[in-house]
């Protein structure tokens, strides 16, 4: 498959985070743990369409921990691509064996960033210096700051964030 993973982790997909690409995936190391962030395409029932990342952190002992996908559709990512092109194949990445050209060009990954910060956020890895920009063609946003988890009326215990 030509998803020309090491070119989108690297310039592509200007998530900003130190890691490094093995295969079709990036990893990730967590500093204050020993958990792993691995992000990858993932396939959709289609062979050779992928409708989104998934990430995933892993433990190095427990395995994997937590996964999340974030689909292309629901972020918007090839929303203008696919609208200028007038193609009904709408937000999925055609990954055809020896395809020269990126699948995944031409794509907005402002929301899909935010996301992924967010999510890695989450998990204790932190999100990259705002004063530090990427080579890609865009920045990504700070992610949100979570909000506190309200207090429970259950003996007066705090409630879990989700």
């Amino acid at each position: 498959m030509s998803l020309h993973a090491e070119q989108f982790f690297t310039s592509g997909f200007p998530h900003q985070l130190a890691g490094v690409v093995i295969g079709n995936s990036f990893y990730r190391q967590a500093p204050d743990s020993g958990h792993r962030l691995r992000i990858d395409f993932y396939e959709t029932i289609t062979q050779h369409k992928y409708g989104g990342l998934r990430l995933s952190v892993l433990h190095p002992d427990q395995g994997k921990i937590d996964t999340l996908a974030l689909s292309f559709k629901e972020h918007g990512t090839f929303r203008a691509r696919d609208a200028a092109s007038g193609t009904y194949n709408r937000d999925v990445v055609h990954a055809l064996p020896g395809c020269a050209e990126p699948p995944w060009r031409g794509g907005d990954f402002t929301s899909l960033v935010h996301a992924v910060h967010t999510y890695a956020g989450m998990w204790g890895f932190p999100a990259p210096d705002p004063t530090v920009r990427s080579s890609a063609r865009m920045a990504a946003p700070a992610p949100a700051p979570a909000p506190a988890p309200a207090p429970s009326r259950v003996r007066e215990t705090a409630a879990r964030a989700r």
